[in-house]
């Protein structure tokens, strides 16, 4: 136990050195009124998973690592044959429903007849009345079937016109059914950024919820650093930041944003940790270099 205690003390000791010794280093050249971020390193803001969504074969995988990815970029897919046909039939059926329901003969020939039968109805009426038993009655009760039937024709034709709409409807949400299947079987790129690993290759056997993929987002990174408990009485979230970022022999400066200051102070140091932003869009850093980061503050 005394040992265990001695070792925490001598590593609270270098980690409390570093700081001040990054401190002191940088203060000479630092911009006035800024505030030094310590132990300053690069890291990366997302880290995506891209599992699969559905279980069957991978039938191609075009995915490597290091490969840069847009997002909604194709990468592959599971087995989709038996999608393709279900897709193209629910396609047909709709366009035959469509047809259908476009067409208006069957009513147009049932208002016709209607009206023929109709008028044959009324003359054989009208020739009673002028004279009587022009017609017998079973010919005028026929002759009245007929008109009615004609008119039963016509309100059948509606049926069968708004039966069709439904029809279009019922296929359409079938297709759309079938294709967010089918696009459950594609493999796409969820975000922007650079594949880090590749867990699976063309033949395998998958299930829902097996990891494909990872996807780093390089265009933007994270700043991870240390202020004291003292300078964060200052609002830093939003505030704009120096930074410059050493590569071998070279540096590249650019500008940052706070984003973030923790709530907790460390207990031993005094240190708050704080998140900065910068822009990466031309992929020119990478994620662990170490920075120097000036935080501006107001005079």
């Amino acid at each position: 136990m005394v040992r265990h205690c001695k070792v925490v003390a001598i590593v609270v000791a270098v980690v409390l050195l570093q700081a001040s010794t990054l401190a002191l280093r940088s203060r000479a050249g630092d911009p006035a009124n800024s505030i030094v971020v310590s132990n300053a390193v690069l890291k990366t803001i997302e880290s995506t998973v891209v599992a699969s969504e559905v279980s069957g074969i991978i039938s191609s995988f075009v995915a490597k690592e290091g490969m840069e990815v847009k997002q909604g970029q194709a990468l592959g897919k599971v087995r989709d044959e038996a999608l393709k046909l279900e897709l193209a039939r629910l396609k047909t059926a709709t366009e035959i429903a469509k047809k259908k329901h476009a067409s208006d003969i069957d009513k147009r020939l049932a208002i016709k007849s209607q009206a023929v039968a109709e008028n044959e109805y009324q003359r054989a009426i009208q020739a009673n009345a002028q004279v009587r038993d022009t017609y017998p009655v079973n010919e005028i009760d026929r002759l009245k079937l007929i008109a009615d039937r004609a008119k039963l024709e016509v309100e059948r034709a509606n049926y069968v016109t708004e039966m069709a709409a439904l029809e279009i409807a019922q296929t359409e949400h079938e297709y759309r059914k079938s294709y967010e299947i089918y696009t459950r079987h594609q493999i796409t790129a969820p975000v922007s950024g650079v594949i880090t690993s590749v867990e699976k290759k063309v033949g395998e056997w998958v299930e829902p919820g097996a990891d494909l993929l990872r996807i780093v987002r390089l265009d933007r990174l994270r700043i991870e650093g240390f202020v004291t408990a003292e300078q964060t009485i200052t609002n830093l979230v939003g505030r704009e930041a120096q930074v410059t970022v050493a590569i071998g022999n070279k540096s590249h400066e650019t500008t940052g944003k706070v984003v973030f200051v923790s709530p907790d102070v460390n207990s031993i140091n005094s240190l708050v940790r704080v998140y900065l932003e910068i822009d990466n869009s031309r992929s020119e850093l990478r994620p662990g270099l170490q920075v120097k980061a000036n935080i501006l503050v107001a005079p």
